[in-house]
């Protein structure tokens, strides 16, 4: 209990917080936030196995290009725009 008999708060997940964060924004938005992170992820991991010695120079690029940047590409692409009557 804290002082003045109030109940403590129970910890918010980080999990929740993004959750939250997502429901909020635009079907839109959300979407191109994941594929930047996703993006980001996937070169961050990329770079990591070609300094690593599992990629050669090329081969790391065909991976990031064909991982990274392909399938958030083609997610976004394929999304129907909103108009903007909401409708």
């Amino acid at each position: 209990m804290i002082a003045g008999g109030g109940r403590r708060a129970a910890p918010i997940s980080p999990d929740h917080v993004m959750r939250k964060l997502l429901a909020t924004l635009q079907p839109e938005t959300a979407a191109l936030a994941v594929s930047i992170a996703w993006l980001l992820f996937v070169q961050f991991a990329v770079v990591l196995g070609w300094e690593a010695g599992m990629f050669t120079r090329q081969g790391a690029l065909v991976h990031w290009l064909l991982i990274g940047v392909l399938p958030p590409a083609l997610a976004l692409w394929t999304m129907k725009p909103r108009s903007p009557t909401g409708g």
